[in-house]
């Protein structure tokens, strides 16, 4: 993957979960503005667009993991 990775700033592949850039911890208790820290490098400037469509669809953040992206209400 060495040609396609982004070197400055550091990118990632969208299926692939980077837990270096980041995590959210405990994934009951997820932060927006903690999720943002590594959110923002997988998703760029869609990040907060992504996290207010999951605030409408997935409001108690049923689907959760390491990265998934906190609802945005």
């Amino acid at each position: 993957m060495t040609p396609y990775v982004s070197k400055n700033p550091r990118g990632a592949y969208v299926n692939y979960r980077d837990l270096d850039l980041g995590s959210n911890g405990n994934a009951n208790n997820t932060s927006y503005l903690k999720a943002m820290q590594w959110g923002n490098k997988y998703f760029r400037s869609n990040f907060r667009r992504l996290a207010m469509v999951k605030g409408k669809v997935d409001p108690q953040n049923f689907f959760l993991f390491e990265q998934s992206i906190p609802p945005l209400l």
